[in-house]
């Protein structure tokens, strides 16, 4: 028996959306797959781990493998460093990590009697530097303390370390009562570390890999009861944590207790090393055949090291190769 004209077309219909759902499934797959080396692990707990990250032997570029920590029986924890930094998500495409530090989120915290006249003076662990990663733009410096300066310090190639940002925090205000802790006592009137209520904020003026923060008195002579009891906390946080740390303080809620940081990474290790010359744009071609593997990838010097990244229209894991689909 014949098929009507219409009857074909829906047949031919069906199986064209059957065959095109079928592609699209296979696609998915493929660059799902592509996301990593053959036989390595994507995943730890509920964060993707693509390459040139990697927490198993074999499965990551030198100086970029994590720690997928499982020994506290709660869901896995991918691990960068020595522990402190939790990785929550990683992103490819603008080689970039968002991590939350646990515990202490303050790189300087004390009291008014422990901070000399001089202030203090804090180094940035060294593994930054060691692994190519810089505190991204998108972060800020956030100082809780009265009467208080701070600024961050990033490396100047060889030169002085240049100042990427700071600010000035005083107290005007501020009723001590019972209250031993800064953050508790600010009060928020629809702002938020504006300086002038024991808090202030300043972006990041530029990326940078991390030298020290510098703290220090205004007043060094002449200290109030607000200097000497208070702590000084200063912070580097992603641009828009205060503000919800703030809110939650101010609605009687539990803020979260780790900080959101945004680094920048790149590939460091196993390269050849570019002079301070070089243009910040393309790789020498030697360097852009090891590092990008896709056949739709470009290379560029994003100091201290170089990044891949996938051409115009296409998008995937420019390390692997066939990693770049259209």
């Amino acid at each position: 028996m014949s098929m009507s004209p219409t009857s074909e077309a829906a047949v031919l219909f069906l199986v064209t959306a059957a065959a095109l759902q079928l592609s699209a499934a296979a696609v998915a797959a493929g660059l799902q797959q592509r996301i990593a080396k053959p036989g390595c692990n994507t995943t730890c707990g509920n964060v993707s781990v693509p390459y040139p990250f990697g927490f198993s032997p074999g499965c990551y570029w030198p100086g970029l493998n994590l720690t997928c920590e499982t020994s506290h029986g709660g869901t896995p924890r991918l691990l960068l460093g020595d522990g402190t930094l939790r990785v929550t998500e990683i992103f490819i495409e603008n080689a970039t990590v968002r991590v939350m530090r646990a515990g202490s989120s303050a790189v300087i915290n004390a009291t008014g009697t422990e901070l000399n006249s001089d202030g203090w003076n804090v180094s940035f662990g060294r593994g930054f530097a060691e692994y190519g990663y810089k505190l991204s733009y998108v972060n800020e410096l956030v100082v809780f303390g009265c009467n208080v300066v701070a600024r961050i310090l990033a490396d100047n190639g060889g030169k002085p370390p240049r100042s990427i940002g700071g600010c000035a925090s005083f107290c005007t205000t501020i009723d001590l009562g019972d209250q031993y802790s800064i953050v508790e006592s600010v009060g928020l009137k629809g702002e938020y570390c504006t300086g002038i209520d024991g808090c202030c904020r300043a972006s990041l003026v530029v990326s940078g890999l991390p030298n020290e923060v510098q703290a220090k008195w205004l007043y060094s002579e002449n200290h109030t009861a607000w200097q000497d009891v208070l702590q000084v906390n200063v912070l580097v946080a992603e641009e828009g944590w205060v503000y919800k740390y703030m809110r939650a303080l101010e609605t009687n809620n539990e803020p979260e207790e780790e900080v959101p940081i945004v680094i920048e990474w790149s590939v460091t290790q196993d390269l050849p090393q570019h002079s301070d010359e070089e243009p910040d744009s393309t790789c020498p071609d030697h360097v852009s055949r090891i590092l990008c593997k896709s056949e739709h990838s470009q290379c560029s010097i994003e100091k201290p090291g170089y990044t891949c990244g996938c051409e115009e229209g296409y998008d995937g894991n420019p390390y692997l190769p066939g990693g770049c689909q259209g």
